[in-house]
């Protein structure tokens, strides 16, 4: 599921009036000149590129039944980009595109691409009102580039599978105290993976494709008023309301029968829901390098057609430290419904969702003025809805660990290194895996 958060308080609106170029969050070298490119080239060694237990017996990446142990690899890497920024008076315009390819020698050389596309528009129409749109889309395989906050399949996924996300944002300055924000985000998932795709041996149930479980419109809407209740602190009250629908026509649970006696199936649709959100919060400058921001509150989720509905907390914090110059780190804790690529056993109700509380931690440091390190640690903690006693009330967790640093030989040129970790935990059977990751390359800039 899709949460839309809208910025955190009081923009000084009238800034473009004092400024020749209207450009928030954006450097100076960043707006010296409209186009910018990048190339990485890396060598790698990924020891279990395909994310499966060391020991595998069931469905194969290309569908078919069998045995098959973690692989592991060495590949290259490149990934090209461009990137445009344009600011005028009261309006910025900004795109990037990144393209990444990952050759692996492990079978003939596989080859895996991701492609990511990002626009965003920000404009002051006047000194109260302002509205920012952002447009992301991306092709991929890997769950932390297809969801980037709260994941919904932690496998590696082939294929060209396509999110697209949409945002809108307008803020309205009502008094010198009071603004309000509405925003809407509109996502689209699409997994190339369908049941046409799969090969069943004799007698063989079918298997709940990738687009079965994972194809859906995720619509929301929100609207948050805010207070300037001191000038270090924004109180916020909202409300936000989720609608989302799954669009394929297949089965996540395909029916059959037992000894003669028959049992329904379900197709994806059964898992749509409605979700109303309400919260309040506040955004809080602590000190100049010092700044949080909470949102808190509860989900009301009805599964209408399953006929059942939650209730469960709803929690989005962030607290961001920049403890020196170009040196920073931000703590997230998220706590919420999601969808999941679980769908069940035949026989019963399908998983409806899963609940997740996500936490991460990010460092960025500036060791001298030309070696620099970064870090990520990310761990969701997420439990099954639904699914009968086979599956309601399991859990799954799954951990991300980011280590990369990097010499810069010119403001041009830079040496980099790195290390990724992954560990998905679960109790159901062969899904469980761990992941390492280091590599070594070039980065060039202009």
């Amino acid at each position: 599921m899709k949460r839309i958060c809208l910025s955190a308080g009081l923009v000084a609106l009238g800034a473009a009036a004092a400024h020749a170029q209207y450009a928030p969050g954006l450097s100076t070298l960043e707006t010296s000149k409209p186009f910018s490119f990048s190339g990485i080239v890396r060598g790698f060694y990924d020891d279990n590129y395909l994310t499966l237990p060391k020991n595998y017996t069931g469905i194969l990446p290309n569908g078919t039944i069998g045995y098959l142990r973690s692989r592991d690899s060495y590949g290259v890497e490149l990934s090209p980009a461009i990137f445009y920024n344009h600011s005028v008076e009261d309006t910025l315009l900004s795109a990037s595109y990144v393209y990444d390819m990952n050759w692996y020698e492990d079978r003939n050389g596989t080859t895996f691409q991701t492609h990511q596309f990002n626009a965003k528009m920000d404009h002051e129409f006047s000194e109260r009102y302002k509205l920012t749109l952002n447009e992301s889309f991306v092709s991929a395989q890997d769950p932390g580039v297809i969801d980037p906050t709260v994941v919904a399949t932690p496998l590696r996924v082939p294929g060209s599978n396509i999110r697209n996300t949409s945002t809108a944002d307008f803020t309205m300055v009502l008094t010198r105290l009071f603004d309000v924000h509405v925003g809407y985000a509109n996502s689209v998932y699409a997994y190339q993976q369908n049941a046409g795709d799969e090969y069943l041996l004799p007698g063989q149930l079918p298997y709940a494709s990738y687009a079965a479980l994972l194809d859906r419109m995720d619509q929301t809407g929100a609207v948050d008023l805010r207070w300037k209740a001191l000038p270090e602190t924004t109180g916020v009250l909202g409300y936000q309301f989720e609608n989302l629908a799954y669009t394929s026509p297949e089965y996540i649970i395909y029916p059959g029968n037992f000894l003669g006696i028959p049992y329904p199936g379900y197709r994806s649709n059964s898992r749509n829901s409605d979700t109303s959100f309400m919260y309040i919060g506040a955004d809080e400058s602590f000190t100049p390098k010092l700044n949080g921001s909470i949102r808190a509150g509860g989900e009301y989720i009805d599964y209408y057609k399953a006929h059942t509905h939650k209730i469960s907390p709803y929690v989005d914090a962030s607290l961001t430290y920049q403890y020196m110059p170009q040196s920073a780190a931000q703590f997230g804790l998220k706590q919420l419904h999601n969808s999941t690529d679980v769908a069940g056993v035949v026989g019963t109700s399908p998983v409806l969702d899963e609940e997740s509380t996500a936490v991460y931690l990010s460092v960025n440091h500036r060791v001298t003025s030309r070696f620099t390190a970064s870090g990520l640690a990310q761990a969701q903690y997420s439990t099954f809805n639904g699914g009968g006693p086979f599956y309601n009330g399991l859990q799954e967790n799954y951990y991300i660990l980011n280590l990369s640093f990097a010499y810069h030989f010119t403001p041009w040129l830079a040496g980099e290194t790195g290390y990724t970790y992954s560990k998905l935990n679960t109790d159901l059977v062969d899904r469980a895996y761990t992941r390492d990751l280091v590599y070594v390359g070039v980065r060039a800039t202009y």
